[in-house]
């Protein structure tokens, strides 16, 4: 299973939010292997559970390397980018509302075959909001444009590659929210 989140809030409120959030999907993953029922029990419990106002995005996918299947559930999260070995791009799309909003949601179980050689980038809207000094946001394109530049190389290299992007763009910009990514590559 690989998941990445983004909890709705800052400070100390969303932190306990995020906690929570983590307990609640690593214990349920364990005994779900549909990334989309997990998803919905997952919210279920949070729901239950909590009567804030904050929520969580998730994008939790489960891989299966004999098969080079990637099963994948999507809470609202941003997208990620796959890049095909080929160089070709596309969001892995998929419907679900943030966990923690309604109690009764319906996440899409999707699925995409991965080749020798595709990546897989997921990220939290810090990557692609994060703003320079003229308010310019860094953006999907400037996003795909760093992955795909070294997408031949290791993932640690294409994190390295975008996350030094994004630093780069911003400058001294003060930003506003966390950089998170996760890469997958096909070997």
């Amino acid at each position: 299973g690989i998941l990445i989140a983004d909890v709705a809030d800052k400070g100390v409120p969303a932190a306990l939010f995020m906690a929570l959030s983590r307990t609640v999907l690593r214990t349920i993953a364990f005994n779900r292997d549909d990334p989309a029922e997990m998803l919905s029990r997952a919210n279920q419990i949070i729901c239950q559970d909590t009567t804030s106002d904050l929520f969580v995005t998730v994008f939790y996918a489960i891989w299966n390397p004999e098969t080079g299947t990637l099963h994948y559930g999507n809470a609202g999260h941003n997208p990620p980018l796959l890049i095909r070995r080929s160089g070709k791009t596309r969001l892995l799309q998929g419907r679900g509302i943030a966990l923690g909003v309604l109690e009764d949601i319906h996440v899409d179980r999707e699925q995409v075959r991965l080749r020798p050689g595709d990546v897989v980038l997921m990220y939290t809207d810090g990557v692609t909001e994060a703003i320079n000094e003229d308010y310019d946001e860094f953006g999907l394109e400037r996003l795909r444009l760093a992955a795909t530049a070294t997408q031949t190389h290791d993932a640690q290299a294409i994190m390295t590659t975008v996350t030094a992007a994004v630093r780069d763009f911003a400058g001294e910009t003060s930003q506003f929210d966390d950089v998170t990514l996760v890469v997958i590559k096909r070997e």
